[in-house]
């Protein structure tokens, strides 16, 4: 597996003074581990999900929380609007193995989102290649571990 990540930066803004960073990055898979992804079902595995997707979903959570403890009026305001933070939350950038295959384009307002995107991505392919190496040995093979 390789990582392709292309780093990149426009004008943004209203008047163009601010700066939006963009990473595009894919993931090469080799034939071998494709098969292995679709066999496991690793393509729907989350890579890394946006600050936004984050917090809406934690507000959708909160939302749906305080509407089992208030009256009933409360109650449905409460719900529409966790319902409001949970459509805004699948609306928001998800990676998935699948996705990143592809290849996906994240734009952030701060380098610091940006470097924790690509420091999740890089984490995520990591821990990616584990499960692959892993998944290999269900072979049938024995392992001794001596303690």
């Amino acid at each position: 597996m390789q990582l392709v990540l292309r780093r990149s930066q426009r004008s943004g803004g209203m008047l163009g003074t601010k700066v939006v960073f963009g990473l595009d990055a894919r993931a090469d898979l080799t034939a071998d581990e494709r098969s292995l992804v679709s066999k496991y079902g690793l393509g729907r595995l989350a890579v890394y999900d946006s600050e936004a997707r984050r917090k809406h979903g934690e507000a959708a959570f909160s939302h749906f929380d305080d509407a089992t403890r208030t009256s009933t009026g409360r109650s449905l305001w409460k719900s529409a609007r966790g319902l409001a933070s949970a459509a805004i939350m699948a609306l928001s950038l998800r990676i998935t193995v699948d996705s990143l295959a592809q290849g996906q384009h994240i734009e952030c307002k701060d380098l610091d989102e940006l470097l924790g995107a690509e420091a999740a991505i890089v984490e995520a392919c990591k821990n990616l290649k584990t499960y692959l190496e892993t998944a290999l040995t269900f072979d049938g093979r024995e392992e001794i571990v001596e303690f």
